[in-house]
């Protein structure tokens, strides 16, 4: 993304397309940007790694949401759809691309509790080169 110009650009089209994605979902309980972008670290040909959260989503063939929100994206954006149901569980299974979006994305829209799982996710998990690791429970005295 590199540059405020650049970012802005970014947000405005993010804030269009969860419009578009509402428009066709109803409620979309958050759009999370995550990946090389919204860590700062994009080059001139990355594209817009985004997760959308949306109940919604219960029933439908993975395909099937990622056809539907490319459909709705435009270029260079790479969207991902998932239940709240689907990401908690991601997240106990520690998950790479659900703890990764949840503690080092930026909440393009979020719900109350998807903040406390993101919130979960940062306290349970620590980023340690590529990988997620658990945590360690500080030592109590005897």
């Amino acid at each position: 993304m590199g540059g405020g110009e650049a970012e802005g650009a970014w947000a405005e089209r993010l804030r269009a397309f969860l419009g578009r994605v509402e428009a066709r979902l109803g409620r979309v309980e958050g759009v999370i940007l995550f990946g090389s972008v919204a860590r700062g670290q994009a080059g001139e040909w990355s594209d817009v790694d985004v997760l959308v959260v949306s109940d919604a989503f219960e029933g439908m063939p993975v395909p099937d949401r990622i056809g539907l929100l490319l459909e709705l994206a435009g270029p260079r954006v790479e969207p991902l759809g998932y239940t709240y149901a689907e990401l908690t569980r991601m997240v106990r299974r520690a998950n790479p691309l659900a703890l990764g979006a949840l503690i080092e994305g930026r909440f393009i829209k979020a719900s109350e509790r998807l903040l406390r799982l993101a919130e979960e996710a940062s306290k349970a998990y620590v980023r340690e080169g590529r990988a997620w690791a658990p945590r360690k429970a500080p030592e109590v005295p005897h």
